[in-house]
């Protein structure tokens, strides 16, 4: 009985332990067309990645980093994040009301969009994606400050918004639309270490299960 003791003692150390951030890895993009029907490739470590629509510009490694942070961090001020995105890889959009699709090469989980520059403060952007999100950290970017305002779970109105987002759940590939045309904003992909890691729920299971066979052993 004792060890089973200590390993519920265990399950509720480890459930208390406060969340740290991962390395994230981030998309390294290597080939892009501009233009309204535009598309771009990439890798992210294993995974790849293909993305369709407004392409107003691409970076491949290359020219000005947009990631920079300052205070408050927009994209490592987050329990999720440790590594702000790639220098000068980025996508950059200006359009409006244009389907625009991540594709992965796999079923990633939990993926990661950072985001430079949406909207103005006096034209704010909306994205309308087809997932739900949670908004980790947004702060002072490239061109500043702003804000931002959530709809519904998957509607992300950027007022100069820079930030990262994280989707919930298993996904092959995400879709959005842009609803103003504004000159630019751009995103990137990123992942957290795609580790099975059991939920505390499964924890909890296990050690019932071995507290109910401790039980019928001593009956």
């Amino acid at each position: 009985m004792k060890y089973l003791k200590l390993i519920l003692f265990s399950f509720i150390g480890m459930a208390s332990l406060p969340a740290s951030a991962s390395f994230i890895t981030w998309t390294d993009w290597v080939a892009a067309t501009t233009g309204v029907s535009g598309s771009a490739s990439g890798t992210m470590g294993s995974v790849g990645i293909s993305y369709t629509g407004d392409v107003t510009f691409a970076q491949l490694g290359a020219g000005i980093n947009y990631w920079t942070e300052g205070t408050p961090a927009p994209y490592t001020g987050n329990s999720v994040v440790d590594n702000a995105p790639t220098a000068a890889e980025m996508i950059a959009m200006s359009r409006a009301d244009i389907f625009n699709t991540i594709t992965f090469s796999e079923t990633v989980v939990n993926p990661l969009m950072a985001i430079v520059s949406q909207g103005r403060t006096s034209l704010p952007v909306q994205y309308d994606f087809n997932a739900s999100f949670t908004v980790l950290s947004e702060g002072h970017g490239y061109w500043g400050d702003g804000f931002y305002n959530v709809y519904a779970d998957d509607i992300l109105e950027g007022f100069e918004l820079h930030a990262v987002i994280q989707f919930n759940g298993s996904f092959d590939s995400i879709s959005w639309v842009a609803d103003e045309p504004e000159y630019w904003h751009g995103f990137t992909f990123g992942l957290a270490p795609q580790t099975s890691i059991p939920e505390p729920m499964s924890w909890l299971v296990f050690v019932v299960g071995l507290l109910a066979i401790n039980r019928f052993k001593r009956t």
